[in-house]
């Protein structure tokens, strides 16, 4: 019997909640009991979370008559293992990027030595893989990659003479956009991408950029203080949450997806454009890298004239964004939520 501990997936999914129900249709076909989630976010919330796992997970195995333990997530119970956990670390940021948070507090604290009592770790890429090693002295016969996948009924390419519609979320925007996706985290390097947009936008003057992502408490009022002091507030748009329904006409609608991140784990928005047939610039040093592998524009994420020389590229060249999108086609075709649930099955199979 599988114990599926669902409680970190929110009730507007993130990343965790996407992967969490990617790979459940799979995971359901195992015996098993699901403990469902769909609470909300922020730190009481964690901290609540954080509480019941340590004083009523292990009790719930039991009553479930549970031989194996799965969270979507690193969390989990911490003490004598009566009951094998196996739990999915998506990245370690809060640890390599840390901010003054509750969320960092809890990776430095808890989380290393959940994942060294833990029977197996999953995560997404080799890189990922590396920085647990790093930061938690984990064996990496203990750590299992298995990439991320993407819901192909939504992320698929438009269909031939379909013209690309914005989304309801950009009602009003006029001409080609770049899109930016993801909460506005200092590690997602928008100060750098505005700042180069703002190299690109003279020579450019119909083209827009779309920062679309849950908002950040400090830093997205200082990315709008500097689109003002920059003068390109009809030029910058931010859009604070965008329904799941209607990412994919986003990322079809773009020019290009721009995702200069100085560091992720797996980059799930890269897949996503991908996917949608829209050219993609990242960057080359992490988790971006592994998953574009040649079918994006990598860059220097640290170097804005890089990063506005490849967004200019990208606004002038109609032959670099066609090639770059029939690569990342071919790249993402490589990918998909019925593999990843399938081998996160079979290992767990194989840890019961």
């Amino acid at each position: 019997m599988l114990l599926l501990n669902y409680r970190p997936v929110l009730r507007q999914p993130t990343g965790i909640g996407v992967y969490a129900n990617g790979v459940l249709p799979a995971l359901q076909s195992l015996e098993h009991s699901l403990i469902p989630g769909g609470g909300e976010g922020g730190a009481k919330e964690r901290l609540k979370r954080l509480a019941w796992s340590q004083a009523r997970l292990l009790e719930r195995a039991r009553q479930a008559g549970a031989s194996l333990i799965f969270t979507p997530a690193p969390e989990g119970y911490l003490g004598r293992q009566t009951i094998p956990q196996v739990v999915m670390v998506h990245d370690l940021r809060p640890i390599s990027q840390p901010e003054r948070s509750l969320q960092s507090l809890y990776f430095r604290a808890w989380v290393p030595p959940l994942l060294r009592s833990s029977q197996r770790v999953i995560t997404n890429s080799q890189f990922t893989a590396s920085e647990i090693e790093r930061h938690t002295g984990l064996a990496a016969s203990r750590i299992s990659v298995i990439p991320l996948g993407y819901d192909d009924q939504l992320f698929r390419p438009a269909s031939p003479g379909s013209p690309n519609q914005p989304p309801p979320v950009l009602a009003g925007l006029r001409g080609p956009y770049l899109l930016h996706l993801g909460q506005a985290y200092p590690h997602k390097n928008l100060e750098r991408l505005i700042r180069a947009f703002a190299q690109v936008a003279p020579d450019h003057p119909d083209l827009s950029l779309v920062l679309a992502g849950k908002p950040h408490a400090s830093e997205t009022p200082r990315l709008q203080g500097l689109v003002e002091a920059l003068g390109l507030q009809s030029r910058i748009r931010f859009v604070a949450y965008v329904p799941y329904e209607q990412l994919g006409d986003l990322y079809r609608g773009a020019l290009a997806l721009a995702y200069p991140s100085l560091w992720e784990g797996f980059g799930l928005p890269v897949l996503e454009a991908m996917a949608c047939g829209t050219p993609v610039l990242t960057s080359f040093g992490s988790g971006t890298e592994e998953v574009a592998g040649d079918a994006a524009l990598l860059v220097n994420p640290t170097d804005t004239v890089a990063i506005a020389e490849a967004l200019a590229a990208l606004a002038s060249q109609p032959q670099l964004g066609a090639e770059l999108r029939r690569r990342g086609l071919l790249r993402a075709a490589g990918f998909s939520w019925m593999r990843t649930g399938e081998a996160t099955r079979q290992l767990l199979l194989q840890e019961s």
